[in-house]
């Protein structure tokens, strides 16, 4: 079975129709993705030309190709994120394009940064409008308006719009929709929604590209969003489409980025007949890291069902450090560092970029060898894995965020612990009673000073 286990093996049969592979942490996903794709090629048979194979990251995109070269003898196979799919489909079909859109020339893409400066550019002529609201904030309320996030759902958009700021929320976001026009310039999210526009209203456009592609694949699809769902059903035809989907909606983090985890916990409410596989033998982690997150992520309500388990056995270490301040828990972390074994990868996770900021000050300012360490923040450890982790700041006031969905924030957590292959540091903070973190207490971390 080319290395492959039973889950693995049935998983990437080279079958036609619908079909969802839920992955668990360290089980293989992109292995299964891969060997998917060469025996669809080899069996089924279709030329590579056939394959569009999609995720969300240039190098997750990129890991895609090689690995696909590599096991199909060196034959290409479309592999890139569904914006770059997307820019890709504007372009071959610019004059139908340009023709529906009113652009008098191709755009120019703006890219993050390019986003990021122009909205900044507006909000701090204009900050006096808020009435004392960090720019900061600010800028996330404009991000959610324009990615329609429920962030703005309920008692919060109640107030901004008894204030009057959803008023001038909405003026900002009408603005840099006019500087985007007027520069004849497209953002990442302009990108999908002409390409589901020309998709949907283009039917000369669409007849060619269900001709081209047979056979879809998408990569983490537990990121998908609901224009990423509208874009793949306008790649499938009504009927008899293929489409191979591998994800986990247990790491499912990227709420912010309009991902909802509700597409893959009722695929088949999306695509009726979609067949559901699981992928359950993490070979990450050892049987004590994944039985402390599995107790830990179950206590999500929405969410698959599925039963981890260790394929590398016991033999880890799992150790809950508890603190009362932020100045502890750097020294703490220094500790860790300072008796690791140097021949294992080492990692500190946090959950937001200040406490990574924080972390390094205090460590480049002692005297602990820091080579082979990284500093990161749990949404940047995503597809990585190391010897040791470390958790930092399991404190109220950090995660869970407040401001965000409890279950995405306890998702994040579980992600952070699933990064450890053999040993994981989780670093509680207690408060004045001496009472640890909420998520301190749902891992089963108790105060004994």
């Amino acid at each position: 079975m080319n290395g492959l286990n039973s889950e693995q093996y049935y998983a990437s049969r080279a079958d036609t129709g619908v079909s969802l592979v839920l992955a668990g942490a360290g089980t293989g996903k992109t292995k299964t993705l891969v060997e998917k794709v060469t025996n669809v090629i080899r069996d089924l048979p279709l030329d590579p030309s056939a394959l569009l194979v999609l995720t969300f990251s240039r190098r997750a995109a990129k890991e895609l190709r090689l690995r696909i070269a590599s096991g199909t003898g060196g034959r290409e196979v479309f592999a890139g994120t569904f914006h770059s799919f997307c820019l890709d489909l504007l372009r071959e079909h610019g004059a139908a394009f340009l023709h529906s859109s009113g652009f008098d020339g191709f755009p120019a893409v703006v890219d993050d940064e390019g986003r990021s400066k122009i909205i900044r550019g507006l909000i701090y002529p204009d900050l006096d409008r808020f009435l004392g609201m960090p720019a900061g904030v600010v800028y996330d309320l404009m991000n959610s308006l324009m990615n329609n996030r429920r962030a703005l759902d309920g008692w919060k958009e109640k107030r901004l719009k008894e204030s009057g700021l959803l008023d001038a929320l909405r003026s900002l976001v009408g603005r840099y929709a006019d500087i985007k026009r007027e520069t004849n310039s497209i953002d990442y999210d302009d990108m999908m929604n002409f390409a589901i526009s020309l998709l949907e209203n283009d039917p000369a456009v669409r007849a060619e590209v269900l001709s081209r592609y047979r056979y879809l694949f998408v990569d983490e699809f537990q990121d998908v969003s609901g224009d990423n769902i509208r874009l793949l059903k306008l790649l499938l035809p009504e009927t008899g489409g293929n489409l191979f989907a591998v994800g986990d909606d247990w790491q499912s983090i990227y709420g912010f980025r309009k991902a909802a985890v509700g597409h893959i916990i009722r695929m088949k409410r999306f695509f009726p007949g979609a067949v559901i596989h699981r992928l359950t033998i993490n070979y990450r982690s050892r049987k004590e890291i994944v039985s402390l997150s599995n107790g830990f992520i179950k206590r999500n309500r929405f969410r698959t069902r599925k039963r981890l388990r260790s394929g590398k056995g016991k033999g880890g270490r799992v150790r809950s450090l508890v603190v009362s301040m932020f100045n502890e828990e750097a020294e703490a972390i220094r500790a860790v560092i300072a008796y690791r074994d140097p021949g294992m990868t080492c990692a500190v996770l946090c959950r937001n970029n200040w406490q990574c900021r924080y972390i390094r000050s205090r460590l480049y300012n002692s005297d602990v060898d820091e080579d082979g360490v990284s500093i990161m923040t749990m949404h940047a450890s995503k597809g990585l894995e190391f010897d040791i982790v470390i958790v930092a700041g399991v404190c109220d006031s950090v995660i869970p965020d407040a401001d965000n969905d409890i279950e995405e924030e306890r998702r994040l957590l579980y992600v952070a612990c699933t990064r450890a292959r053999e040993e994981l540091y989780i670093i509680a903070h207690a408060n004045d009673r001496g009472q640890v973190s909420r998520f301190g207490r749902e891992l089963g971390i108790i105060n004994n000073n």
